[in-house]
C-alpha cells in the first residue's frame, strides 16, 4: 500500500472540516468603546444568576445601535421590531465588581448570514483572557435566547428605559 493512499483521504477530511465548520465569533476587541445601552444587575432568584450573577452592561456596535434606537420604542410597546441587520454586534459584559471595572465574562452575539443554523447569530462567551467558553452555540445560547418571553431577534432588552 502506498503512503499517498492515506494522505488523500486525510486531506479530503481536513478540507471538509474547514469548509463546513461554523465561523468562530471574534473576540470584541475594544468592547468598552461600543455604545452602552443598558446597565443592570442579575440578583438571586433570577434564572441567569447561576451563569452571570451581579452587575452587567450591554454594548452595541454602530450597526446594532442605529437599529436599536430606531426600533426600541416599538419593542417596549410589545410590538415585534424587524430583526437586527447583518454586521450587528451585541456584547453583554458580566462584571465581578459593582463599579463595573473588572469583567468576569464577555458574551457576544454577532449577526452574520454564515450563522444560519442559529437564526443568523453567532454566539460566544469569553473569559477576559479571551478563552472561549461556549461548547455548543445551538444548545448553550440560541436555545434560551429564542425561548425568551420577550426576545427581539434573540436579544433581550426588557429592562431598558428610554
Amino acid at each position: 500500500m502506498k503512503l499517498t493512499q492515506f494522505y488523500i483521504p486525510l486531506s479530503i477530511l481536513y478540507i471538509g472540516q474547514v469548509l463546513f465548520a461554523q465561523k468562530a465569533v471574534p473576540f470584541p476587541e475594544n468592547w468598552e468603546s461600543l455604545t452602552k445601552v443598558k446597565e443592570g444587575e442579575i440578583v438571586k432568584g433570577n434564572p441567569l444568576y447561576a451563569i452571570v450573577p451581579g452587575p452587567n452592561a450591554t454594548y452595541l456596535n454602530s450597526i446594532a445601535y442605529e437599529h436599536f434606537k430606531n426600533h426600541i420604542k416599538s419593542y417596549l410597546e410589545g410590538k415585534e421590531p424587524p430583526p437586527f441587520p447583518e454586521g450587528s454586534i451585541i456584547v453583554f459584559v458580566n462584571f465581578e465588581d459593582k463599579g463595573r471595572k473588572k469583567p468576569r465574562l464577555i458574551l457576544v452575539m454577532h449577526k452574520d448570514k454564515d450563522y444560519g443554523q442559529t437564526g443568523g447569530w453567532g454566539w460566544e462567551g469569553f473569559k477576559p483572557d479571551k478563552t472561549r467558553i461556549v461548547k455548543n452555540p445551538d444548545k448553550d445560547c440560541a436555545n434560551c435566547h429564542y425561548k425568551g418571553t420577550k426576545d427581539w431577534d434573540g436579544a433581550f432588552f426588557p429592562e431598558y428605559k428610554e
